[in-house]
């Protein structure tokens, strides 16, 4: 008997093989739409990615004041714009910068700041004394003071009037000569309120600068026996040197008459 041939079951290779291209074709097919989709989205962000933020028109010298003329709004790249960067004029106007700030560059405020340990109206908790050096306090009015314009921050100048009938009996007249320099003032005392570089500014009663310990006992004598005015210098010209013929922790001991004119040479000349 002839025997009955069976049909041959189909291989499972042969329908998993399509499936399988068909699967790697989809895979692929969605890779380059993502890819061209990353393509797309980075390259508009790199284009339209923009920030407006307040940047310098000139460039700004460090311990300037910046004022309206200084700064402008302007598009940045936000990739390239700090956190906390200013957004508003108004925001900048009446600080100072606390180091150089190149025309173009976005404002920051790690770049400006009030003097002195005030930023954003935080107060800091220990007077700005240099090693070796005190904080002395010496009053101050309208026609003395530079009539209030002495800020916390200024460096000025002291002059100093006294008659040499304090030295010598011999041709008493009066005479006048600056006796300090550069003094750094770190202090002002209480003021009318009147905006300036965000601080109060006015008249006051007293300025708080830092001198040494030796020159802050002439200056005691000149405040009881002399007439004192102080000048403003321009901040161009603000000094961080501190020149002076005492050393900076020692006492000089007494001072008198003769001491002061030996300092200051009141009697030398015409």
């Amino acid at each position: 008997m002839a025997a009955i041939s069976q049909p041959r079951p189909s291989s499972p290779t042969g329908i998993r093989t399509p499936l399988f291209i068909f699967g790697v074709a989809l895979a692929m097919l969605a890779f380059l739409i993502m890819f061209a989709f990353g393509i797309v989205y980075v390259g508009r962000t790199g284009s339209g990615g923009q920030s407006t933020v307040v940047v310098a028109t000139r460039d700004i010298d460090t311990r300037e004041p910046i004022t309206l003329d200084m700064v402008k709004l302007d598009k940045w790249p936000t990739s390239g714009v700090l956190r906390g960067t200013y957004t508003a004029v108004a925001d900048v106007v009446g600080l100072s910068a606390v180091t150089g700030i190149q025309k173009g560059e976005p404002i920051s405020p790690n770049l400006v700041g009030n003097p002195d340990g005030l930023v954003g109206g935080t107060q800091s908790s220990y007077l700005p004394i240099p090693d070796g050096y005190v904080a002395m306090t010496m009053p101050t009015s309208e026609q003395q003071g530079v009539a209030g314009y002495i800020a916390q921050g200024d460096y000025i100048d002291v002059i100093a009037t006294v008659n040499t009938g304090q030295f010598s009996k011999d041709n008493p007249r009066s005479v006048t000569k600056t006796v300090f320099t550069n003094l750094h003032v770190i202090r002002v005392g209480p003021q009318s309120v009147v905006p300036r570089q965000g601080q109060p500014q006015g008249l006051s009663s007293s300025i708080t600068v830092v001198v040494t310990l030796c020159d802050a006992q002439y200056m005691d004598w000149l405040v009881q026996n002399a007439t004192l005015k102080y000048t403003l210098l321009a901040y161009k010209n603000y000094s961080t040197d501190k020149p002076s013929n005492c050393p900076s922790t020692t006492s000089p001991g007494l001072i008198g008459p003769g001491q002061v004119d030996a300092q200051f040479g009141f009697t030398k000349g015409s």
